[in-house]
C-alpha cells in the first residue's frame, strides 16, 4: 500500500488547492442557503481533480521512467524502481478514473468535462508537449488553470478575468524556476531542453517576478476603483509581493525550486503570506 501512496505524490495535493480560489474570491456572492452546498461541491470537485492528476503521475512516471532512474531523488520513485508493475499501474490508473468520474457527476457535467480535459492534457504533456522548449513550461500553467475553472464551475458563481491571467503568471514563474533548478542537476531530459534552461540567468526570471507583482497590483487597485472591493482589499499587494519575493530569494542559485510543494509546506514566511493573504481577502469582502 506504501508505494502506492507514494506513486501518488500526496505532497503534490497542494496544487490541487488552487480550486478552493474562486470560493475565497466569491464570498459575497454567497448565501446562507447555499452554503453547505457550495462548499460540499468544491471538495467533491477537488477530489475530482486530485484524482485526475494522481492519474497523470502515473502516466508520467511511467513514460519517464528511464529519465528518472538516472536522477539523484526520482529514481526512489515507486515506477521508477520496479515497485510497482506495469498490471499494477493500471489497474491503480482505473481505480482513480472510476472515482474521479464519480466525484464529477456528482457535481456537474462540466466538471467531469473538466476532469478528462485534464487527463488528455497530462498524456499530451507526457509524451509529446514536455519536449519542446518553453511549451513544456507554458503547458503546465493550463494544469492549473484547469483547476481555477474547475473550481469556479463547481460553485456557478462567477470570477474575474484577472484570475486566470495571474494564474498563468503565477504558475509560469514557478514553474521557470523548477525547469532551472532541475537542469542544475544534471541532464536527465532532452539535452536541448536542460541547455535552454540553464542559459536563463537570475535577472529574466526576476523580471517575471516584477511582471507578476505589477499585473497582481493593477487587478487590486482596479477592483477598489470599480467597487468590487474595498480598500483593505490593497493590503493584498503587500502579503501577495511578500510570498513571491520570498519564493524567489529561496530558490535563486539552488536546486530547491525543483519541488515547489516541498517549500510551500515547509517555509514558515510563505506560508505566513498565503495565510494573511486569505484573511486579508475574507476581510476585504465581508466589511
Amino acid at each position: 500500500m506504501k508505494k502506492f501512496i507514494v506513486s501518488a505524490r500526496p505532497k503534490q495535493i497542494v496544487k490541487n488547492f488552487v480550486i478552493f480560489i474562486p470560493i475565497i474570491f466569491t464570498l459575497d456572492q454567497w448565501s446562507v442557503n447555499e452554503l453547505s452546498s457550495i462548499l460540499a461541491n468544491s471538495f467533491l470537485c477537488f477530489l475530482a481533480l486530485s484524482s485526475a492528476s494522481i492519474i497523470g503521475y502515473q502516466a508520467n512516471d511511467l513514460i519517464d521512467k528511464n529519465f528518472d532512474k538516472k536522477h539523484p531523488s526520482k529514481k526512489l520513485r515507486p515506477i521508477a524502481n520496479n515497485e510497482i508493475a506495469i498490471r499494477e499501474i493500471f489497474i491503480f490508473i482505473i481505480i482513480f478514473l472510476i472515482l474521479g468520474i464519480i466525484f464529477s457527476l456528482i457535481v456537474n457535467f462540466y466538471i467531469l468535462i473538466l476532469f478528462f480535459s485534464y487527463i488528455t492534457l497530462s498524456f499530451l504533456y507526457s509524451y509529446q508537449l514536455k519536449n519542446f522548449i518553453m511549451l513544456d513550461s507554458i503547458s503546465i500553467t493550463f494544469f492549473y488553470i484547469i483547476r481555477m475553472i474547475a473550481g469556479a464551475y463547481s460553485i456557478t458563481l462567477s470570477i474575474s478575468i484577472w484570475l486566470y491571467i495571474l494564474t498563468f503568471l503565477s504558475t509560469l514563474f514557478i514553474i521557470l524556476i523548477k525547469r532551472i533548478s532541475e537542469s542544475k542537476s544534471g541532464d536527465f531530459r532532452n539535452k536541448n531542453i536542460v541547455s535552454f534552461y540553464k542559459e536563463i540567468s537570475n535577472s529574466k526570471v526576476f523580471t517575471l517576478l516584477l511582471i507578476n507583482i505589477f499585473s497582481y497590483s493593477i487587478y487590486s487597485i482596479l477592483e477598489i476603483i470599480n467597487l468590487e472591493r474595498n480598500i483593505i482589499f490593497g493590503l493584498t499587494i503587500i502579503f501577495f509581493s511578500m510570498g513571491i519575493i520570498r519564493y524567489f530569494g529561496v530558490t535563486k542559485n539552488s536546486t530547491l525550486g525543483e519541488s515547489p510543494e516541498s517549500i510551500i509546506l515547509r517555509d514558515k514566511i510563505i506560508q505566513f503570506s498565503v495565510f494573511s493573504y486569505v484573511i486579508t481577502v475574507f476581510i476585504s469582502e465581508i466589511y
